[in-house]
């Protein structure tokens, strides 16, 4: 289930970064949020706003009538239960830590997504491709020092959510050969947890302030926009090809960090960035030889 041609690849490349840079700006935007809302809360209105967005233009991205005659309804399903409970782990995690530290945790992902996908999709890695995973999994250590940083359950979160995030990604694979519109690939996800989210976390759901809306409204189209970019991501290039472009999210960690949070980026964390960036640059280069 690899696509081969050159234009698939590239295609699939320019996609994943897109769609990684979009949800890079919209991660910040929750950020932002987070000091008055709730996890749950961000989660509800991203989906909400985006939902909005995404009918708004449907007649562009395949129509409402067709994405709802969608045949593998079964699948957008499971896709959209991974989808929720890895944005649920995320939100949380930017929440409680810096933009940089919960990029360099969530950097596991590529990895998981390169390993699931030889006993789920048949992928063929070869000791290029796991010199590009370990390398990549030194480059998030470095950035941690274990022993220096407190474990906390945002951290673990941010973990969690890097594995929910690759089985989301995969499952996007095993639908390519489908006929789906672009609006199904973020119109069911957004819609579950829509009607999913009050139900289980009704209590905690804030009202929105209408000073607010802007963010909101900015944070959906970020999320519903770098979703499909990244669904369709998948469908077209190897997985660690389109995988190895999350790690252009560093960038954006450190310099949106650092812009509108005042995080402070120490070398540690410099040092551990360019390795994580190096290996994702020898996966990508690794895979293209196969």
């Amino acid at each position: 289930m690899t696509s081969t041609t050159p234009n698939s690849w590239l295609l699939g490349t320019l996609l994943a970064l897109a769609g990684f840079s979009l949800l890079s700006f919209g991660d910040a935007t929750i950020k932002y949020l987070s000091a008055t809302y709730s996890s749950y809360s961000l989660v509800f209105y991203n989906s909400v706003f985006a939902l909005l967005i995404l009918l708004l233009l449907s007649p562009w991205l395949g129509g409402v009538g067709d994405t709802l005659r969608d045949k593998r309804l079964g699948l957008h399903f499971l896709r959209s239960v991974l989808v929720f409970v890895q944005l649920s782990l995320i939100v949380y995690a930017f929440a409680q830590l810096p933009l940089a530290t919960a990029y360099a945790l969530a950097f596991v992902a590529p990895a998981f997504s390169a390993l699931l996908a030889m006993p789920l999709l048949g992928d063929r890695l070869n000791w290029r491709h796991m010199v590009g995973i370990g390398c990549g999994f030194i480059g998030v250590l470095v950035i941690l020092r274990p022993g220096l940083v407190t474990i906390e359950f945002a951290s673990i979160a941010a973990v969690l959510s890097a594995l929910f995030f690759s089985l989301v990604n995969i499952t996007a694979r095993y639908m390519r050969d489908s006929k789906h519109t672009l609006l199904s690939w973020a119109f069911y996800p957004h819609l579950l947890i829509i009607l999913v989210s009050p139900l289980l976390f009704g209590h905690e759901l804030r009202m929105l302030d209408l000073g607010d809306v802007g963010y909101l409204a900015f944070m959906g189209a970020a999320s519903a926009f770098g979703g499909i970019c990244l669904a369709r991501a998948f469908a077209y290039a190897h997985t660690a090809i389109a995988a190895s472009m999350h790690y252009s999210q560093m960038l954006w960690g450190v310099l949106l960090g650092y812009l509108l949070f005042d995080d402070v980026i120490d070398s540690w964390t410099l040092v551990g960035a360019m390795i994580v960036i190096v290996s994702g640059l020898w996966l990508l280069w690794s895979v293209r030889r196969c």
